[in-house]
């Protein structure tokens, strides 16, 4: 009796595949190209239909890469219905075979919901099921945990790089969950993970828990090693999502160790000196959790600010955080400290009511601090803090350290909208998560939800030469 149910299962998986993907062996050809796919084809790529290499059937689908090095990707795709109810396991397959390639291959997938928003997206890279290269037909597979808010896929392949790829025998295929109970070590860490969400995050209230617990307890089905409940752990990160939690994120255990060590090497902030009368700055991500990294590139800020300040006689500055994405805010923070003052500047919340400071004084901040603080010949000046979309996390809480401070303004566009506060908690297999446990508040008490509005909102200009955002800063410092 149990294998005539697994045998209707896989039929009813097959359905589900064939009534959707629409020539999955790219056998109806138009003009020399697979029917029912999408494509655009880039310079220096061609893409057609291949009568004589196949998997099976009749072809198969060729890109070919002229030349090492590109920065474009040659895509193709096809949107595809996702049926069905409830909690589901999706795999998403294709046969690939590649020859002289010098570049990236990848299966990708996107997962769209009823109002056209994407809810979740994977590819060979992201889901670690790498494809090899330059090797005959062989099957290779994504997979997707999907809900009820599910309703569409987009997915195909691409060639970043030079050579040929093949694929062929596309395939979407509903995988049941097994019915063995998973082991302890599995359990252990998935209650791991959903207690410290359950506990610390600012959206906890906003995440059905007993529904959440019924579908772990499908997923964690066969699960022995920690490293198995990758798709439990994948689970709660998209119910945060749902949630409105767009900050909280995990980190491997290699990177997680990166984060901490004095090998990383941070990207270097600028300065330059405008208009013979204006500082400018820029600060970029910085992701190191180490002390030593940290000191060094705050003193290495703050030595740009010395050296511009103590060198012209300055009407005022300008900070362009415009890049910066993201990471250890401290040091960022501390390095421009003479800019910002001294005391708090700005709050953690959790309920816009309680609320901890960050402050910085006498060269330091948290665990970071320079030697020999800076102090500016001008205390009050004028200064312009430049930001936009890429504007992210820590990138948002250095500029609230602005926000609020006499004759500070900030220029651009809105910030990215993840002005909360994460903190790492490590998991017993290394890794670490980094959730979100409080909002962000500038020194005036406003609460950041939502990212950051400029004061002055500035289009992006059309013409490529020309820095729409760091003239009309430049302008409002010079009046």
């Amino acid at each position: 009796m149990k294998k005539i149910s697994i045998g209707i299962f896989l039929l009813a998986g097959s359905i589900f595949a064939s009534a959707q993907l629409q020539n999955s062996g790219f056998e109806k050809t138009e003009n020399n190209y697979p029917s029912d796919w999408s494509h655009k084809v880039l310079d220096p790529y061609e893409m057609k239909y291949d009568s004589e290499v196949k998997h099976s059937g009749n072809g198969s689908l060729q890109i070919f890469g002229k030349q090492d090095h590109v920065n474009e990707l040659q895509t193709f795709s096809q949107k595809v219905k996702i049926p069905g109810k409830g909690l589901r396991k999706v795999e998403i397959g294709a046969f690939i075979k590649s020859a002289n390639i010098q570049g990236n291959i990848s299966l990708w997938a996107q997962v769209w919901d009823g109002k056209n928003t994407m809810v979740d997206f994977g590819n060979s890279f992201s889901q670690n099921r790498k494809i090899v290269q330059n090797e005959d037909w062989k099957k290779y597979t994504l997979e997707f945990i999907l809900n009820d808010q599910a309703d569409y896929f987009v997915l195909g392949g691409f060639l970043k790089g030079s050579g040929k790829i093949w694929f062929d025998d596309f395939s979407v295929t509903e995988i049941p969950f097994s019915d063995k109970e998973a082991s302890k070590t599995a359990l252990k860490y998935i209650n791991q993970f959903k207690n410290i969400v359950k506990k610390n995050s600012i959206f906890k209230d906003k995440i059905d828990w007993s529904s959440l617990d019924n579908n772990l307890q499908k997923l964690s089905g066969g699960m022995v090693t920690e490293e198995d409940t990758a798709p439990a752990i994948q689970h709660i990160i998209k119910m945060l999502r749902a949630a409105g939690d767009n900050h909280s994120f995990v980190d491997n255990k290699q990177y997680a160790e990166e984060k901490k060590s004095t090998k990383s090497s941070p990207i270097e902030p600028e300065y330059k000196l405008l208009d013979q009368k204006i500082g400018y700055i820029m600060v970029p991500a910085f992701s190191s959790l180490n002390k030593e990294v940290g000191n060094a590139f705050a003193e290495k800020i703050q030595g740009m600010i010395k050296k511009l300040d103590s060198e012209n006689t300055l009407k005022g500055w300008i900070v362009d955080l415009r890049s910066n994405t993201g990471g250890n805010m401290y040091p960022m923070i501390t390095g421009l400290g003479p800019l910002t003052g001294e005391g708090a500047l700005g709050y953690f919340t959790k309920d816009g009511k309680s609320k901890s400071a960050w402050k910085y004084k006498d060269g330091s901040m948290y665990s970071v601090s320079v030697s020999k603080p800076y102090t500016l010949h001008d205390q009050n000046p004028k200064i312009a803090v430049l930001i936009g979309p890429m504007t992210a996390s820590s990138g948002e809480a250095t500029t609230i350290s602005f926000i609020g401070k006499k004759n500070v303004k900030t220029f651009g566009q809105p910030s990215a909208g993840l002005t909360s506060a994460n903190q790492g908690y490590e998991l017993s297999d290394g890794r670490t998560l980094y959730l979100a446990v409080s909002y962000e508040m500038d020194r005036t008490g406003k609460e950041y939800k939502e990212g950051i509005q400029p004061d002055i909102m500035i289009t992006t200009s059309e013409d490529k030469n020309a820095d729409a955002v760091l003239q009309k800063a430049t302008e409002w410092i010079m009046e």
